[in-house]
């Protein structure tokens, strides 16, 4: 009889307890597991994320499909079909809107109590005065006005090809 049976089995169960043994056996697992190899751009987004100048001007956790902005206005919509307004509240402290949502159910086996706060900064020329609520099917939307609306300006356009021939 041999013992190659034995030794081969024993290097099986030794790559299931040792992680360096496992490297080994198949190199290219630990790529992937790591973030840049499964999904480089996603990664590459992620890492140079702080370094884009592209943001709303809203800070806090949000999505983008929450946070709508253009000159005249901004929007933030929110899930909130599992309240009622009685529940909800919505105030401005400063230059911040705090979004509250506090429930209490009562069951026979005990209480459940769902709880949701979210904060939004506005930027500079939204007055916390002039901001909107509306409720409608469940999503909340609060709208936010810009204080005097940015006037209109004409810009002169330089034709490069005419400086180009007189000099």
């Amino acid at each position: 009889m041999s013992l190659v049976p034995y030794w081969l089995r024993h290097l099986r169960n030794l790559t299931y307890r040792d992680p360096f043994m496992r490297v080994l056996e198949d190199p290219f697992a630990v790529f992937a597991k790591d973030p840049f190899f499964r999904d480089p751009i996603k990664y590459m987004k992620q890492v140079t994320a702080p370094l884009e100048n592209d943001h709303h001007g809203i800070e806090g956790v949000y999505s983008d499909s929450e946070v709508k902005m253009d000159g005249k206005k901004v929007e933030v919509h929110l899930d909130v079909q599992n309240f009622t307004p009685e529940q909800i509240q919505v105030k401005t402290v400063g230059n911040e809107i705090m979004v509250e949502g506090k429930k209490e159910v009562k069951r026979e086996d005990g209480w459940t109590r769902s709880h949701f706060e979210r904060r939004f900064l506005l930027p500079e020329g939204f007055p916390p005065e002039r901001v909107e609520c509306h409720l409608d099917k469940g999503k909340l939307k609060l709208v936010a006005f810009r204080s005097e609306p940015l006037p209109e300006r004409n810009i002169p356009i330089q034709d490069k090809n005419n400086d180009s021939s007189k000099a």
